[in-house]
């Protein structure tokens, strides 16, 4: 129980340690850049541009959650005509580049679905790419530091 406890104060103290208009700032820009999905409210989507007469979007899902800014998904659709493009590519560093601009740690769980092209090894190497790492102290969690 006192474990509980004291796992509990620091991440209050960790929320507290962010300040909120940090993350109001995050989310402001973040909204101002990209569109709300209209099918979906949870994400926003960035156009790309067409490929093959396609048009090409990156789909976002991003909360703040645990004192941190935590990427839901980050999708390239449609996948057959649009992914490996490096699109999402461009994405990840729009969205890295805003959490240092405003001071505030990210957080995932680099879990594939429906990409044809990236499993695992793939997708934890992407993120890694981008600056995350696993984080013990959060389960495993997988977490990025503002620079």
């Amino acid at each position: 129980m006192n474990l509980l406890r004291e796992y509990m104060r620091e991440l209050l103290a960790e929320v507290n340690d962010n300040n909120p208009s940090d993350f109001d700032g995050f989310m402001a820009e973040y909204d101002s850049m990209s569109k709300p999905n209209p099918l979906n409210p949870s994400l926003n989507y960035w156009y790309m541009g067409k490929k093959d007469d396609t048009d090409c979007l990156v789909l976002t899902d991003l909360s703040e959650w645990d004192g941190a800014i935590h990427i839901g998904s980050i999708q390239t659709v449609p996948p057959d005509v649009c992914e490996g493009q490096g699109f999402a590519s461009q994405i990840m560093n729009k969205l890295v580049s805003l959490a240092d601009k405003h001071g505030v740690p990210m957080s995932l769980d680099p879990k594939p679905f429906g990409s044809k092209k990236l499993g695992v090894k793939e997708l934890t190497q992407w993120y890694q790419q981008a600056g995350f790492s696993p984080n013990d102290d959060r389960g495993g969690e997988w977490w990025r530091d503002p620079k």
